[in-house]
């Protein structure tokens, strides 16, 4: 039996030009991409903030949940890219993380990369989610 693919963009240009989209769902199961903190005209936000960044990464991720149907109940895994992993800029972005999953914790990696996309973003998370699993 084949799963159905469908995929989701966020419009943003370097999407078709690396060749990759914001969320791809297959089946019950959905991916969301590396996700930066972006406004929305495409600029990096919060400069520097580490906490304000992760925030907006996951307002980008949820978003692209909605899009099917899912929530943060849904997520079963997170993977959270940081430049800076000093002791402060860890509790920020676990701060912003425990916002939106603390009723559902995800299984979760935090690991500190030595650049992302561009010097502007410190932060950088994806998220798997299982549909059929809201709430377990």
């Amino acid at each position: 039996m084949t799963k159905s693919r469908v995929r989701i963009t966020s419009g943003a240009p370097w999407e078709d030009r690396v060749g990759y989209r914001r969320a791809v769902r297959c089946g019950d199961q959905v991916f969301v991409s590396g996700t930066v903190s972006v406004d929305a005209d495409g600029r990096p936000h919060a400069p520097g903030d580490a906490g304000a960044q992760a925030e907006r990464c996951l307002e980008i991720i949820l978003a692209a949940l909605a899009q099917f149907e899912a929530g943060p109940e849904h997520v079963v895994r997170t993977r959270i890219y940081v430049t800076d992993m000093a002791p402060e800029s860890q509790a920020a972005v676990g701060a912003a993380h425990r916002a939106v999953f603390a009723a559902h914790p995800p299984a979760s990696t935090m690991v500190g990369v030595s650049a992302l996309a561009a010097p502007d973003f410190i932060v950088e998370i994806e998220a798997d989610a299982i549909l059929d699993q809201a709430g377990a």
